[in-house]
């Protein structure tokens, strides 16, 4: 007959620490990704509903959400509640974690993946501070869109430093390669450009305007275009959805963007003038490059790295399983000492969790599109997208749209079911900024001038 072993006090013990460490990676979040559904449906009120929470949460995942709500009220054209929401998702994305309670470091090769506080990818960083310059950019405050708009470049630009796992199966962090990219968002080169310009910061201009020229050559022209001087609207049409994040590779441990097909644009028009247009950026590019350079090689070696200190801890669990079955007291308290090194690394694996960390702000667009055009000051214009996508028809037609005689930029977000409507027009798109009262608006150029010797004067030196 077979006899279970009876633990003594001190195996009772340790079992005991072993159950409260196991416990430590099991605490849960709100998810904030339920609802999603609810704004391809075009109702973004249900995302603010369900999402609420995520103002006050001081989780993980609050970035998570409050980037969606983010989204929701960019959908609905409550640009002033756009505004704080942006703030504080860029506020949020800019902290950097350090040794603050219940936080680990989201930069660290052996933080928690799914547990660690969500900062997002550097394609979704950019979208908070591209979205917070739109948004300023329409209500006249060229200064604050500009610096939403470099901050924004900022993080799509640096390096990564991959720690190299030593023959030991160890980190050895004195040793680490460095991984350098660039910015490559021609958009937010152009967006930057502008609003030099409008500063009256010309040389600035020209720079930028080059680099996104640079950045997307085939669509150089129509980035010359937006300058010229009967040229007063610019329009930012979203379309399609963000590439769906998935686990690949061994265990999950990897990675991978799923691609979604998005509608396609067929026209632009404000009061029946056709605008030039063309797609800018596309997201799935923006997620599975850094400055052009593929991803996967770096989430492969972190993979390879986490999963070394996992198979370390198998190893010594099993050793000291074995010692722990002995008579020899000694022996038992060396088997118990040797399992819980074991089973300590394996629980900080498991904590760290080599799979890949999937959480996304979903509500995206995979497509960036700008048109360029102009239009007669008015109260009334008519702005009317055309585009269809993979379920039908998707274009949009605004009526009652407000024209200055200045720089006019609209944003647009194609969605399935959105037809358009009576184009909102929040107080605080009217406000004006204080930093702009009594400053007169700066020249534009005029399509007789030579841009590309403006520039090439601007730039000789650089």
């Amino acid at each position: 007959m077979n006899v279970a072993p009876v633990l003594s006090p001190l195996g009772r013990t340790f079992v005991a620490l072993v159950v409260v460490l196991a416990g430590v990676g099991c605490r849960t979040s709100h998810e904030y990704s339920a609802a999603d559904p609810y704004y391809y449906d075009n109702r973004p009120e249900e995302i603010d509903k369900a999402y609420a929470k995520a103002i006050d949460d001081q989780g993980p995942n609050a970035l998570l959400g409050v980037a969606k709500i983010l989204s929701s009220a960019i959908t609905q054209g409550d640009w002033e509640r756009a505004e704080d929401l942006a703030v504080l998702a860029s506020t949020q994305c800019n902290i950097h974690v350090g040794y603050n309670s219940g936080e680990r470091d989201a930069l660290s090769l052996l933080g928690q993946e799914k547990n660690k506080p969500f900062k997002g990818e550097p394609h979704e960083q950019v979208m908070v501070d591209f979205y917070l310059g739109l948004i300023r950019y329409q209500r006249d405050d060229y200064e604050g869109a500009l610096a939403a708009f470099r901050s924004a470049i900022y993080k799509d630009r640096g390096s990564y430093l991959l720690p190299i796992a030593s023959d030991e199966n160890e980190v050895d962090e004195s040793q680490a390669q460095r991984h350098l990219y660039e910015d490559d968002y021609a958009l937010l080169r152009f967006m930057a450009a502008h609003c030099y310009h409008l500063l009256g910061e010309h040389e600035e201009a020209a720079h930028n305007l080059q680099l996104a020229k640079a950045i997307a050559p085939a669509i150089a022209r129509l980035f010359e275009e937006a300058f010229y001087e009967e040229n007063n609207v610019f329009v930012v049409v979203e379309g399609g959805r963000v590439p769906i994040k998935r686990k690949t590779g061994a265990q999950g441990s990897v990675l991978g963007y799923e691609a979604l097909p998005g509608p396609k644009i067929y026209g632009i028009e404000i009061d029946g003038g056709g605008l030039s247009f063309s797609l800018v950026d596309d997201l799935y590019d923006q997620a599975t490059t850094l400055g052009k350079r593929v991803v996967d090689d770096l989430n492969e070696e972190k993979a390879a790295t986490q999963s070394a200190v996992h198979a370390a801890g198998v190893y010594t669990t099993f050793a000291g399983a074995i010692l722990s079955q002995s008579h020899n007291n000694d022996v038992q308290i060396a088997g118990f000492a040797a399992m819980a090194a074991g089973v300590t690394a394996m629980i900080f694996a498991s904590m760290i969790d080599s799979s890949a960390d999937t959480r996304s702000w979903s509500l995206l667009p995979r497509h960036l599109y700008i048109g360029v055009g102009k239009a007669r000051p008015t109260d009334s214009a008519t702005l009317t997208v055309r585009a269809r996508g993979p379920g039908g028809d998707e274009s949009q037609r605004w009526t009652a749209v407000p024209v200055n005689d200045h720089a006019n930029l609209y944003w647009i977000r194609l969605l399935p079911g959105k037809r358009g409507g009576i184009w909102p027009r929040p107080n605080s798109i009217q406000r004006e900024p204080a930093s702009h009262k009594h400053k007169p608006a700066p020249p534009r150029l005029n399509e007789r001038e030579s841009w590309v010797e403006d520039l090439h004067d601007a730039t000789s030196n650089d």
